[in-house]
């Protein structure tokens, strides 16, 4: 999800690589808190792409305490890299750090204290037997009396207090569209007309869902998404209704105290225009994220504080980080610190809060973070525009202290660090790009640099040469895997190279292939069998489909389902039987007019063209990708390349 959720930690990743085993540690986490004091703190690490979701275990993440490991609740995200998160429970100092150890273990070592229940028109969310909110999907009902226009979908309520106090209300008699904890836009313009989302009775616009909401929960957060269409109505100057704005909207609740003494809660919302014109949200006084209190919550009995000290007589039209709303309820007090994100447009935003004496000092509660208050805000087609906010929930009392270490929690991660040791830190490598007679690529140059950018990234040392005098024994006993990239036809002068290069491999070397160095030495039999085969033929360079075949491999792990390249697709026989596939061009979308000659049907519809095995006492790795200078600044093929450098130089 983001960096979206900011409560991002100093993450000092250590992934220690292992065996695939039960009861196995993979990686320490050190958190560090920064400058700032922490309290229940959300966490995230990138796991670099590792795959850790298998079926046949779980994971476990554990804080070391005095010694003693104790079980913390974690929850993977996916996406383009995997995430793990979790909350640093109770309070941690400024510039303290906290170690954590994640572990492999059985099935069913992590229990969930979330849930979501679908009544089918409502997602119930609850910690443990306690409910914390439902979003309402389905429009909803209205009171007696109260026209159809005024029904919609698409808010958080109720939302609950620990102690089970409802804090929210919809569809007051004062303002029938006022709907909870809801997002709409009061003043904007669309193709040069004023639509008004807010306030349904003039008929103008409304939002309403686009498809019915998918969420996830896991021992850490409770996930909801839905997508909303902000609609202009037809009228005398428009035939039929259009979506102007499109809207994706994610709910997290996060577990993040054990006590159950309060929810924590974030609301993202990212708008992107349904249309090729621009909407443009205009200056008014109230839009935006909203908060309408529940009845009963009046002048003379609730609180509302900002971190610039404003209240509710004197804090309309300021702008604030945080607003604490608080009121009495059967805990005694029970309120919502609202928090607003420095990444928001227009940062702090300025508040819209009903002041002292508004509807006759009765049931007028009303807060709402406006992006918009002072200044136009045009949203351009094909842009996409993310705000986002929090929610802490809580019964009794918070003192602006601790809502301001709350919001710094939120507002201000410290960076995240990454240190991954791998099999190839220490390491020295070797890239070889010799060519014999016939056609050299240009490639060459750049896939150098590349490689020895990965070293630079990675830890590991990088020599490069195109002189075959390096193959002698000596010459290559410090390098722990040899890169031949874009070699081509006779890549030796005299058999003796040949031969300490066999040495080499024969004892436990490495050994990399990129592009055309199935090429290469077209007729030496064993060189054959070490890169897994012997190019044939390529068709002409275009654009092809790739079909991962293994999703655990260090070169793989990461790429998606259909990898989509602009490239050669080579053609290779000579194939060694015990090469293990990792990628497959789909042939029948390649065009070549000779394909049914060769491959024809010696693959079936998959070509291979990623592949390792083990020959002859060392590792080998092969690519077939990597025709042209650009690849080499692609870093998804470089991360590929990486992790076949990284294979051929793990020895267990």
């Amino acid at each position: 999800m983001m960096n979206r959720y900011n409560s991002l930690y100093s993450v000092i990743l250590v992934v220690l690589f292992a065996s695939q085993m039960m009861g196995q540690k993979l990686a320490v986490f050190t958190v560090s808190s920064g400058p700032y004091a922490r309290l229940n703190s959300v966490v995230s690490a990138s796991l670099g792409g590792m795959v850790l979701n298998s079926e046949e275990y779980d994971l476990q993440l554990r804080e070391l305490i005095d010694g003693q490991q104790v079980p913390v609740p974690s929850q993977l995200e996916g996406g383009i890299e995997t995430k793990i998160w979790w909350i640093m429970s109770g309070s941690t100092l400024p510039n303290q750090k906290r170690i954590y150890e994640l572990w492999k273990m059985p099935n069913g070592s992590d229990q969930s204290t979330l849930s979501i229940l679908d009544d089918g028109k409502n997602l119930n969310v609850q910690v443990g037997e306690k409910p914390v909110l439902s979003y309402r999907y389905e429009k909803a009902d209205l009171p007696p009396g109260v026209g159809a226009e005024f029904s919609r979908g698409g808010y958080i309520h109720p939302l609950w207090s620990p102690s089970g106090e409802e804090l929210t209300r919809i569809q007051p008699p004062d303002h029938h569209h006022h709907y909870g904890i809801w997002n709409p836009w009061t003043h904007t313009e669309y193709e040069g007309q004023e639509v008004d989302f807010w306030n349904l009775g003039k008929k103008q616009g409304r939002v309403d869902l686009a498809t019915k909401p998918v969420y996830e929960v896991g021992p850490v957060y409770a996930d909801i998404k839905s997508e909303l269409d902000h609609n202009v109505l037809s009228d005398s100057s428009r035939e039929e209704s259009e979506t102007a704005l499109n809207e994706k909207m994610e709910i997290r609740v996060w577990n993040a105290d054990k006590a159950e003494n309060g929810w924590v809660v974030d609301v993202v919302s990212t708008l992107s225009c349904a249309t090729e014109s621009p909407l443009t949200i205009k200056e008014y006084r109230y839009q935006g994220f909203g908060y309408r209190a529940k009845a009963g919550w009046n002048d003379d009995n609730t609180t509302l504080l900002t971190d610039e000290g404003f209240n509710k007589e004197n804090g309309n039209a300021t702008r604030a980080k945080w607003c604490d709303v608080r009121g009495p309820s059967n805990a005694g007090k029970s309120g919502i610190l609202f928090m607003t994100n420095p990444a928001n447009y227009n940062f702090p935003e300025q508040l819209r809060i009903w002041p002292t004496g508004t509807n006759k000092g009765v049931d007028n509660v009303f807060v709402n973070f406006n992006p918009a208050q002072d200044r136009d805000w045009e949203l351009e087609p094909g842009k996409s525009y993310t705000l986002k906010y929090r929610m802490f929930v809580y019964d009794g009392d918070i003192s602006p202290e601790k809502a301001n270490l709350i919001w710094n929690d939120y507002a201000h991660p410290v960076e995240v660090k990454i240190d991954r040791p791998n099999s190839l830190k220490g390491k020295k490598i070797l890239v070889y790009t010799k060519n014999g007679k016939g056609y050299v690529h240009d490639n060459l140059a750049a896939s150098v640099a590349a490689i020895k950018k990965l070293g630079k990234e990675n830890g590991f040392l990088v020599d490069a040469t195109d002189s075959a005098s390096i193959f002698t024994s000596p010459g290559l006993s410090d390098y722990d895997a040899i890169v031949f990239s874009s070699t081509n036809n006779e890549t030796f002068d005299t058999e003796r190279q040949k031969i300490a290069f066999q040495n080499y491999i024969r004892n436990g070397g490495g050994f990399v292939g990129i592009h055309s160095a199935t090429g290469s030495e077209r007729s030496w039999p064993w060189y054959w069998k070490l890169i897994g085969g012997k190019f044939m033929r390529h068709p002409a360079f275009q654009q092809f489909e790739i079909e991962i075949i293994d999703r655990d491999h260090p070169s793989t792990n990461f790429l998606p389902d259909i990898w989509v390249r602009e490239d050669e697709c080579y053609f290779t026989n000579q194939m060694n039987p015990a090469n293990h596939v990792l990628l497959a061009a789909r042939l029948p979308k390649i065009v070549d007019e000779k394909k049914n000659d060769y491959p024809g049907e010696t693959w079936g519809e998959l070509v291979p063209i990623a592949w390792c095995h083990e020959f002859d006492g060392g590792r080998q790795w092969y690519t077939a990708l990597g025709h042209a200078i650009e690849h080499y600044q692609d870093p998804t093929l470089m991360r590929h390349i990486l992790g076949g450098i990284e294979w051929v130089c793990t020895k267990d």
